[in-house]
């Protein structure tokens, strides 16, 4: 079968239809596997031109392919150069400058694909052209916070949108965004705070010491002595898991008072993609939906950064549980607490306001009164058991006031749902508001009482401390029994244990 140049190069058509075995890829380089057309024309003129004294041709040198025929010459039998004098062929199927290097030629397509390609490729850069003009358009309109409200209103009663809605979709992206970037710089700023001030100007609020009561305090040092013994110290721990066992026996049995008013779901809001993020978060909520209180523990607070961006993570986590209850219809201040087994802070989360701010732990009500900003306890292993104990009192007593504090915030929401909605809605009874009020101001009594009684144990009076302890746990108990019907819950099994106990074989 005859040979039959694939691209009727200006060689084949003056030497005849036969490449020089040196000059395939020589001079042809990877175009001779593409069809270049009819290049047809009159045939060129030539001269010689004199060759590099060391053998190697320098027109065209640097291009990708110094010896392709669109340097206007090609080589004869001798080496000689032939330039093409003539006019050039016209090329009107391929733009040899868009050819690709050796080993990156593209994908062979068809016609019907490249069109859809490129409609496609219109169409999504026509969208995002749209979507920057509208922005701009608006931008343009709207100069004063009076005139977005109105524009707000007006597409709100147009196209009949829930801003309930929008602002929850809203938060939820911006959610997303910082889970995969978190950084105190960015939280800060949503919180109205200074990073460069790491947290030195957040406002502050007061934690008071609940006084808990003699016998009760036994049981909780019970319970760590049991864990001590079953997990070890929280310092043999590498996870937050095992930290987690530990320190739950501070909030066993003073969780248990609220008869699961309040109870505890360990789970997280806010994931992120570094394991240095995540953490272990346990998220106290009251009558089973609204978070008053997150536990957010973690292998070493430290300082510095590390702190920073943990307490960056909280802020978010706040912010998500913030999220969640207004979804729900609540609107409460969260409080956070941020440890690693031995060390404690305290934070809170105002949702209407987004503000976050710093718990000091103060040993009075009155002014100048003692405030610690990180409670620590001792190594167990190194503290002997009288230091222990008497640091646990503070830290337990602390954590009293918090979900007591929470569970007035929790009350109060209620209390707004049940005047907003009235006893029911048809499908759930809310209780009356009558019903919350009452189970509120029980409750206010039952925290003042626990703080006097805190205060008078500081002052040295025991006993006394104890009878007011006694008083706030019955105004506790009033109030937990004041909730309306629907929302009473517990869990009973000590009442029977006696008649069980004779039965079991």
């Amino acid at each position: 079968m005859p040979y039959s140049c694939p691209v009727n190069c200006e060689y084949c058509k003056t030497q005849g239809a036969m490449h020089p075995p040196q000059f395939l890829s020589k001079m042809m380089g990877d175009h001779h596997h593409e069809g270049h057309g009819d290049k047809r024309g009159p045939p060129p003129q030539t001269h010689t031109v004199p060759g590099p004294s060391n053998g190697e041709c320098n027109v065209g040198k640097g291009h990708h392919y110094p010896h392709h025929h669109h340097h206007h010459h090609t080589h004869g039998e001798h080496g000689e150069v032939i330039a093409n004098t003539g006019p050039r062929p016209i090329n009107t199927t391929l733009d040899i400058h868009r050819l690709p290097l050796r080993g990156h030629t593209p994908p062979i397509t068809d016609k019907h694909h490249q069109k859809k390609n490129h409609q496609h490729h219109q169409n999504h850069d026509h969208q995002h052209y749209d979507h920057d003009h509208q922005h701009d358009f608006l931008d343009d309109r709207i100069h004063s916070r009076k005139g977005a409200e109105s524009a707000i209103i007006h597409l709100t009663k147009k196209h009949g949108l829930d801003l309930d809605g929008v602002r929850a979709k809203a938060l939820e992206r911006d959610l997303e965004h910082i889970a995969t970037s978190l950084s105190y710089s960015m939280m800060a700023q949503r919180v109205h705070l200074d990073p460069h001030a790491m947290v030195g100007d957040a406002p502050t609020f007061q934690v008071h010491r609940a006084r808990i009561r003699s016998q009760e305090f036994r049981q909780i040092i019970q319970d760590f002595e049991i864990l001590g013994n079953q997990y070890g110290p929280p310092a043999d721990h590498l996870t937050e898991a095992g930290r987690s066992r530990y320190i739950s026996a501070a909030f066993n049995h003073i969780v248990s008072w609220f008869h699961l008013m309040i109870y505890n779901r360990p789970e997280n809001f806010v994931e992120s993609d570094s394991p240095k993020k995540n953490g272990l978060r346990n998220y106290f909520k009251c009558f089973g939906g609204c978070t008053i209180l997150v536990l957010d523990i973690r292998l070493n607070l430290g300082i510095g950064k590390d702190r920073l961006n943990y307490i960056a993570q909280l802020i978010a986590e706040l912010e998500a549980c913030n999220l969640s209850n207004e979804k729900q219809g609540f609107s409460v201040p969260i409080v956070g607490i941020l440890c690693d087994g031995s060390s404690f802070e305290y934070f809170s989360y105002d949702g209407y306001s987004k503000s976050f701010s710093r718990g000091l732990l103060v040993a009075k009500s009155t002014p100048g009164s003692t405030a610690i900003a990180r409670v620590t306890l001792p190594p167990i292993t190194q503290a002997t058991g009288v230091e222990y104990i008497r640091a646990l009192r503070p830290l337990c007593e602390s954590f009293y006031f918090l979900l007591l504090k929470g569970f007035l915030a929790g009350l109060e929401a209620y209390i707004r749902r049940a005047r907003d909605y009235g006893a029911g809605d048809g499908t759930r009874n809310y209780g009356s508001e009558s019903e919350w009020e009452l189970a509120l101001a029980k409750a206010v009594f039952a925290r003042n009482k626990s703080v006097e009684a805190g205060e008078t144990a500081i002052e040295g009076n025991v006993q006394g401390a104890e009878k007011l302890a006694d008083e706030a746990r019955m105004l506790l108990e009033e109030s937990l029994t004041s909730i309306p019907s629907g929302y009473q819950r517990r869990v009973s099994l000590m009442a029977n244990f006696e008649i069980a106990d004779s039965l079991t074989a």
